[in-house]
């Protein structure tokens, strides 16, 4: 089937995931502190006080970066743990909702919690809280979305919807739904966060310098 796919590429589109706007909504979402859209987006940072209440994280004046989701190999595991150190030793803190598909994984990020939860800017939470994660979408500043590959993925798309910037690599439905905020072709209005290229430590750390490859709405208008 390869080779009768490429031969007929041009004849088939991706279709992008969507949310539950019921269930995805800051602004009626049961699980937040407060409710806010694009015109009340100020009502966010009671959110991210919430959190940090709930996580015992310093109340300082800086950013919370966050991770959702799996984590295994799909997801850039290495990338994840290196968002973590990197965030910390930048100013930033951060906060971590998953669990592992693999032993090694799982074990590898339970120890890493031991190691970083002492720190009053970081909290790894292992396992998976629903009302935490809608607290986190809600509170967090950026979410980072380091995958090797990705069909499509919801985490960006939630994240937009609670105006938490996404930080995401350039692959699969994340470069299709996140446009960079200085590289994409994209008209300024229709740029809405972060994308860097290679699945390494060098390259998460630097943003996307091709515009073909990447492509961003603003970030303080994509709540709502």
């Amino acid at each position: 089937m390869g080779h009768t796919l490429y031969v007929h590429q041009h004849k088939f589109g991706g279709v992008l995931n969507g949310l539950d706007y019921e269930m995805w909504n800051p602004e009626t979402d049961p699980y937040i502190r407060a409710h806010y859209n694009r015109e009340t987006i100020d009502n966010k940072y009671v959110n991210k006080e919430a959190l940090r209440e709930r996580l015992w994280l310093r109340k300082e004046y800086k950013p919370i970066i966050a991770y959702v989701g799996r984590l295994d190999t799909q997801k850039g595991v290495h990338l994840i743990r290196h968002a973590s150190f990197y965030s910390l030793t930048n100013g930033a803190q951060f906060v971590l909702l998953g669990s592992g598909s693999e032993l090694g994984i799982n074990d590898h990020f339970w120890h890493l919690k031991h190691q970083l939860n002492e720190n009053p800017d970081c909290h790894l939470e292992i396992g998976y809280d629903e009302e935490l994660a809608h607290l986190i979408y809600a509170g967090a500043d950026m979410i980072v979305v380091p995958s090797i590959y990705e069909p499509c993925g919801l985490t960006q798309m939630i994240a937009l919807r609670y105006g938490t910037v996404p930080l995401v690599r350039a692959v699969g439905g994340l470069v299709d739904t996140v446009f960079d905020r200085d590289y994409s072709p994209k008209p300024p209005e229709e740029r809405n966060g972060y994308v860097f290229e290679h699945a390494d430590y060098r390259g998460s750390s630097r943003r996307c310098t091709a515009p073909s490859a990447c492509g961003t709405t603003t970030p303080e208008n994509s709540a709502g």
